[in-house]
């Protein structure tokens, strides 16, 4: 701004030297031309007084001539015939009558002009008299005019316009160094209003245009960091309520740049948040999705699709956003939802159902053969009649367990069976289903090995027996013949573990995750045999879950296989 403001002035004192110049040439030059046609009026009246008509004009025209230092001495009668000229042969000249210094003087006596000469070619300054006698003496002196006079000027006129230009340039670049100085610190001020971190203030600054720049400065920067925080603090929440959203989200522009990304889609698509701002490549290579995002752009529709991520299945959907009146805004939002669980609920509805009618449907065949075979009035003895009944009392009561089973897990799923809960001894509860399966532990010829803890577990009391009794059964159902059970109740500060072992088979590593499934039967064949709906481990694991506790299974061919259930106390649930 400093070499700005120089050039400025620089250029302002040239224009000013210049014009200063040719004013003061013309006004000299004015001046000048008013001095010469007085002085050359004076002369010619003087010489008028001494001019004798007797004698030879020519002559006295040389004569007054070599005393007048170069001015041209003409002599006219009263006709305009030249009669003496100092400069040329007087007898060669064409009448002067009509000269308009003669014609001036015939009417006035006296006359001043300036005109260009017809005889020698040069511009001249003419004073004509009229003597006594009738004759007219004519003086000519060259003339110089404004631009003449300006010339003859100049070696004075440079050196003096480049002093003072000199010493113009110097006191305007200390001017202007003066004034932007003040500029500056403001300008190197304004970094730090920037930052919110300081005002100007006004009294440092002499001039009052900065001061009143500066007070216009402060108002403007507060009104700014006002807006500026309040608009932070709506990205901030923004920000916050996107980054916890479970679902993902992307916004695109025009050319996939990304505009926007919450923590949930970096999470699905395994990238940071720092690639905001850049194309949307740089925050995956799953093709499909890219190829889905590229064919929602070009056709402007919306668009959904499943990918596969780590095991996990999220629903993606690209929502086109129309561009504004006027405007090439174009856009795309991309929204991605876990839906995993969903998907898998859904599939095991479908397995659930399929499950169930396949197990329904055999204990109703059988039902429907004996009864169908009773009713037909087929000749049966006692025993054969006694046989028929006790396949259907049993295929009725395996149905009847089979449905209570189901209405449990329901139940246990809506959260309905939760609701009454008391402070109950589940030493008390495990003691009773071992009490209710000692029929079975003799039929299986089985041994069985209690090591039980007071623990008292706020909790619904059925729950906790289907629990224990679940695992018990299942435990000498596929224990080996003459095989022993453990049953261990550990009471802590914070939690109660639940241990039930047997000696039967190993479950296999590849069935061990999935032995809590619904229906799920290591060995189809053996489970038919020794009875059961195939629901018991899944009420188990249900059970668990709603009390907020684990349960692990570990079975091998040493140790047999052992269930170890953790429940918090009342407590930590």
């Amino acid at each position: 701004m400093k070499n700005i403001v120089l050039r400025g002035f620089v250029l302002i004192l040239t224009v000013a030297l210049i014009m200063s110049g040719l004013l003061s040439a013309a006004i000299f030059s004015g001046e000048e031309t008013k001095l010469q046609k007085e002085e050359l009026t004076r002369i010619a009246t003087i010489i008028s007084r001494q001019f004798d008509p007797m004698q030879d004009h020519d002559a006295q025209a040389d004569a007054i001539a070599t005393v007048l230092h170069r001015v041209r001495v003409t002599i006219i009668d009263k006709n305009g015939t030249v009669t003496g000229d100092s400069a040329v042969d007087y007898s060669t000249m064409e009448n002067h009558g009509n000269r308009a210094e003669i014609m001036d003087a015939k009417a006035t006596g006296r006359s001043v002009s300036v005109r260009q000469s017809d005889t020698i070619g040069t511009r001249l300054m003419y004073a004509a008299i009229k003597t006594p006698d009738g004759s007219y003496i004519r003086l000519a002196k060259e003339y110089n005019d404004i631009l003449g006079n300006l010339f003859s000027f100049l070696p004075a006129i440079i050196p003096a316009a480049l002093i003072s230009l000199f010493v113009s340039v110097l006191l305007a670049n200390n001017f202007s160094r003066r004034v932007t100085q003040h500029i500056t610190t403001m300008n190197d001020s304004l970094s730090r209003v920037k930052d919110g971190n300081t005002m100007l203030n006004p009294d440092d600054y002499p001039y009052d245009e900065l001061k009143d720049m500066v007070t216009k400065i402060n108002a403007l920067a507060l009104d700014i960091s006002m807006h500026i925080e309040k608009l932070q603090g709506e990205k901030d929440k923004i920000a916050f309520i996107m980054d916890n959203m479970k679902e993902g989200f992307i916004l695109l522009d025009n050319q996939q740049t990304i505009l926007l990304i919450n923590d949930s889609a970096c999470k699905y698509l395994d990238c940071k948040k720092t690639v905001s701002g850049e194309h949307i490549t740089h925050c995956t290579r799953n093709y499909q999705l890219l190829q889905a995002a590229d064919d929602a752009m070009k056709c402007g529709e919306n668009r959904s699709m499943d990918m596969k991520l780590d095991g996990q299945v999220i629903e993606t959907a690209f929502t086109y956003v129309n561009p504004r009146q006027g405007m090439d805004d174009t856009g795309l939002i991309i929204t991605m939802t876990d839906v995993t669980e969903r998907r898998n609920a859904v599939q095991m509805r479908r397995d659930f159902f399929s499950n169930a009618s396949h197990e329904l449907k055999t204990p109703i065949t059988s039902i429907k053969g004996g009864a169908e075979l009773l009713c037909s009035g087929i000749p049966l003895d006692t025993e054969q009649r006694s046989e028929l009944l006790t396949r259907i009392e049993f295929e009725s009561e395996k149905m009847c367990t089979l449905i209570n089973d189901i209405i449990m897990i329901s139940r246990i799923e809506s959260g309905e069976i939760m609701a009454d809960r008391e402070d109950v001894d589940f030493e008390q509860v495990v003691q009773e289903c071992c009490a209710e399966v000692l029929p079975l532990i003799e039929q299986n010829n089985v041994m069985l090995n209690m090591e039980l803890e007071p623990a008292v577990l706020f909790a619904n009391r059925k729950n906790l027996h289907e629990l224990a009794s679940n695992l018990l059964v299942n435990a000498i159902k596929y224990n080996k013949f003459g095989g022993s059970v453990d049953v261990f109740l550990k009471s802590y500060a914070n939690e109660v573990i639940f241990t039930v072992r047997n000696d039967g088979e190993p479950i296999p590593i590849g069935y061990q995750n999935r032995v809590f499934e619904r229906f799920f039967r290591v060995d189809k064949g053996r489970s038919k045999k020794v009875g059961g709906t195939g629901l018991g481990l899944s009420i188990v694991k249900h059970v668990v879950d709603s009390m907020k506790g684990t349960i692990l299974l570990e079975s091998n061919e040493k140790d047999g296989t052992t269930f170890i259930v953790r429940l918090p106390r009342n407590d930590q649930i």
